[in-house]
């Protein structure tokens, strides 16, 4: 604007007299490359300009075709007024209307219905946020839980075991998340109502069954789902922030917490907050690949408000992670998913779902074809490991005996049966580690060899990206 207004105006006479402003003008005649002049001055907001003109032009456009989809009858949504998106067309969303309605009834034939399946997965992924929030609306409670049926059962039938039926976990996984990323804030509940594989269940967890964690204490009564009131980030990511609560799943939060310490940006990276309000998570797959996780805004919470799962100091990161393990992680096989199902493993076999790489046990070199032996508690190794940029965690025997047989200066932060991260080294060698409940009121400890020896096991280690 300032160079078209420059260009205007008489010789002599300046677009702006403010001097920083002055600067922004672009060259008035363009210089060819070749002479060595620059095209436009170093400080042109052209390339900005021209962004903000095509995303006006996208939104003006949007709210005609919003406007179009009014007068036609489609029912549209506040949420959608302003996103910056191509205009809706109400032709998709009638072709996604129709096609969901014929499953109903839909003989699928002998090839079962999976290629069906990734047809509409496909139709209902490109549509664009406004288009899908009109589907939901519009779409039947029964239409959609039919799909929803279909799209979970990958049974083979009893006539033809070749066939291909339902749609594989990550395919299936990827298509909820995109559509939960988008629809509107409206429909989330009719959404999650149709396909309640969004969320985890916690009714198989051991705080829902006999009310509380009994390693750390804590207790509680009417866990319920709530949305929090805290933001994803307060100040940012530390390992400092991560309180493990009441859930039995310290070997998972131990890696968590240790990766946090090492790679905070990495954390960071791995999460976002929607439009909607939903949130992302990334996760890794067995295959190596990464996903992007969406859940509903809402946690485990007890009847006063606090919260239930993990948590951070006023920021809600580490329950989102923990949640969004809770609803990829498959070792325990489907009948055991969501919070149930990640109490009480093995720290190295969470790397794969936070880093997508692989854990692994410590060992010391042999000196024999770099073959070592499993389980070695020379804290050296675990030095080596740490120092070289690796999370490190460690385990305690499944001994209770050990819980008061301690020494008294590590308080209330060593348990048996437990996992712990390891925080760094003393100059004299000792390993500092730390608890995954939190440092309010579990302090770090520090831990000589000897004491080492007889109070922890299983080193194990994982790489950062």
């Amino acid at each position: 604007m300032l160079t078209s207004a420059q260009q205007n105006l008489p010789s002599g006479q300046n677009a702006s007299r403010d001097p920083d402003l002055q600067d922004l003008v672009g060259n008035l005649i363009q210089m060819p490359s070749f002479f060595g002049g620059p095209r436009s001055l170093p400080g042109s907001l052209s390339g900005e300009l021209g962004d903000m003109q095509a995303s006006m032009k996208r939104r003006l456009k949007q709210l005609e075709g919003l406007r179009d989809l009014q007068k036609k009858g489609y029912p549209v949504s506040d949420s959608s007024l302003f996103l910056d998106e191509k205009a809706p067309d109400g032709k998709k969303i009638e072709g996604a209307l129709r096609d969901l309605k014929n499953l109903q009834g839909k003989d699928f034939g002998a090839n079962g219905n999976r290629d069906d399946l990734e047809k509409l997965s496909g139709q209902f992924d490109g549509l664009t946020a406004a288009e899908l929030d009109v589907f939901v609306t519009k779409a039947s409670p029964q239409d959609l839980s039919h799909y929803n049926k279909l799209i979970n059962d990958t049974d083979d039938s009893f006539w033809t075991p070749f066939d291909k039926n339902g749609l594989p976990e990550d395919q299936r996984r990827d298509s909820l998340s995109k559509m939960l990323s988008k629809v509107g804030p409206g429909n989330i509940a009719k959404f999650a109502k149709a396909f309640p594989g969004i969320q985890p269940t916690f009714t198989n967890t051991d705080a829902y069954e006999q009310g509380g964690n009994s390693q750390n204490g804590q207790t509680n009564n009417g866990i319920h789902w709530q949305a929090p009131p805290d933001p994803l980030f307060k100040d940012g990511v530390s390992s400092d922030d991560v309180s493990q609560n009441q859930f039995g799943d310290c070997w998972y939060v131990a890696s968590l917490t240790g990766l946090a310490q090492k790679d905070p940006q990495f954390i960071q990276d791995g999460i976002k907050e929607n439009p909607n309000g939903t949130v992302s998570v990334r996760v890794w797959d067995k295959q190596g690949n990464n996903h992007w996780v969406t859940m509903t805004a809402d946690l485990p919470t007890d009847k006063n408000g606090n919260a239930i799962s993990t948590y951070g100091n006023g920021e809600t990161w580490p329950a989102y992670y923990e949640k969004a393990f809770a609803l990829t992680y498959s070792e325990s096989g489907d009948d055991e998913r969501g919070y149930g199902g990640i109490e009480g493993d093995d720290p190295k076999k969470s790397a794969p779902y936070l880093t997508g790489k692989e854990g692994d046990d410590i060992t010391k070199d042999s000196g024999f074809l770099g073959l070592g032996t499993s389980d070695d508690k020379d804290l050296g190794s675990l030095k080596k490991a740490f120092d070289s940029g690796k999370v490190v965690t460690v385990s305690t025997p499944d001994d209770e005996s050990l819980d008061k047989d301690h020494p008294k200066q590590w308080g209330q932060t060593y348990h048996s049966n437990h996992a712990y991260y390891v925080r760094g080294f003393t100059n004299d060698g000792d390993v500092i580690l730390g608890n995954p409940w939190g440092t309010s009121g579990y302090p770090p400890i520090t831990v000589s060899q000897e004491d080492f020896n007889k109070y922890f096991q299983g080193p194990q280690s994982f790489d950062v990206p």
